[in-house]
């Protein structure tokens, strides 16, 4: 046999046996199937890969391992949930033409950053894991379309007859007080205090006899806060002043107050639509997340367990006897009814 027919010869096998492992892993099932589309082992490693990463930043494991699962595997299966979750926030947001704004990306990583102690952190720290900034990027654009998905399915289904309702019960949260007040133990104290007190002495007063010595030393100033963070026997004494003006002495389970308004600020409802949607997103997109589980055709690989539709996220399988192991489907539909095992995680 002459050289360049061992040649020909060593290539020929090659070639059978490069075919046959692609033939092989090709008749690999993959991860996941959602609605025709694949999800590959490769896929799931590099994702759990970033999700672990933002877990360290964040101080949160990737995933809560299972009696007797390793850490690993528990990432897998909450990186496996997320993904399956991403593709139907995928589709929505195609259909509706949601997209995320390259500022919005670039405000949220530098945000990061400011927090990690400036821009040269992050980069180093992705490094050391594989991971470049493109990396980080495309995830950071990722998790924020949950976000815009989130928001427009809130914005579609909240009227503004209920975003009124909201802010109407929680018009506190809206409302800056800045007020002064003298504390004092006794009805009777509050009583003469309230005979001489007119604006121009109330710091004078305040600092000689209110029991608040962190107000007192600044004349009774409780600064500007939110009408949400104090007593609301104050905020209702407070609102019924005009600013300049003294309350009468109202009692609260510190003691008697005399109150001063300096002023008030209500949010208009326009400038606070946006948080009061923010609010009720969270709820809505449960809802619609696990209607678009219960409807869409997805397949999961049991090795990384089943998909729970009643919360999205890929569960371990468990035996139902001793020693027998049980037998989910390995396709999740309409027409699945798998007995819920939530598993925590935190949200995208």
């Amino acid at each position: 046999m002459t050289p360049s027919s061992v040649r020909l010869r060593a290539i020929a096998v090659l070639l059978v046996a490069g075919s046959a492992l692609t033939a092989c892993r090709a008749a690999q099932p993959p991860a996941a199937i959602v609605d025709g589309e694949r999800v590959t082992d490769q896929q799931v490693a590099f994702d759990a890969t970033l999700f672990a990463f933002l877990g360290s930043l964040q101080r949160s494991p990737c995933g809560t391992p299972a009696a007797g699962e390793t850490q690993a595997s528990a990432c897998a299966r909450f990186t496996l949930s997320k993904v399956i979750q991403e593709d139907l926030v995928k589709h929505y947001a195609a259909e509706h033409d949601i997209t995320v704004a390259p500022s919005t990306v670039t405000q949220a990583i530098a945000q990061l950053e400011n927090s990690l102690g400036g821009s040269d952190a992050l980069p180093g720290q992705l490094k050391a894991q594989g991971l470049t900034p493109a990396d980080f990027t495309a995830l950071a654009r990722r998790l924020l379309l949950f976000n815009e998905v989130r928001r427009a399915l809130a914005t579609a289904q909240l009227s503004d007859a209920a975003l009124h309702a909201a802010y109407d019960q929680q018009q506190a949260s809206f409302t800056q007080i800045h007020a002064k007040h003298i504390l004092v133990a006794t009805q009777a104290e509050a009583a003469r205090i309230e005979a001489k007190v007119t604006p121009s002495n109330f710091a004078q007063l305040a600092q000689r006899f209110s029991t608040d010595t962190t107000s007192a030393a600044n004349g009774g100033d409780l600064g500007t806060v939110s009408a949400a963070t104090l007593d609301q026997t104050i905020v209702s004494a407070a609102l019924a002043l005009q600013p300049g003006e003294i309350s009468r002495p109202v009692q609260t389970q510190s003691g008697w107050h005399i109150i001063q308004l300096v002023s008030a600020t209500v949010s208009p409802f326009e400038q606070v639509k946006s948080q009061l949607i923010d609010q009720q997103s969270p709820q809505i997109f449960s809802t619609w997340l696990r209607g678009a589980l219960s409807s869409a055709d997805i397949t999961v690989n049991p090795k990384y367990g089943r998909l729970d539709t009643t919360t999205g996220d890929v569960v371990p399988i468990r035996s139902t006897a001793t020693g027998q192991s049980s037998s989910p489907p390995a396709s999740v539909g309409s027409s699945a009814s798998p007995t819920p095992t939530p598993t925590p995680s935190p949200s995208p």
